[in-house]
């Protein structure tokens, strides 16, 4: 496997991942349940940056 289908499915699994966390973030949130807020927060930040959806 080439190193640019490796990184490209790699990205896929992690979009995956990051939907599934970002709805169970949302679910612990309505049961008043969820911890490490700004954790979370500082995480999805490097997300969005490293996939470049803000500026750096």
């Amino acid at each position: 496997m080439d190193n640019t289908r490796l990184v490209t499915e790699l990205c896929a699994i992690i979009d995956r991942m990051n939907v599934i966390l970002q709805a169970q973030a949302m679910e612990l949130a309505q049961l008043h349940a969820l911890h490490h807020e700004e954790e979370i927060a500082a995480v999805r930040r490097d997300y969005a940056r490293a996939i470049g959806e803000v500026a750096p």
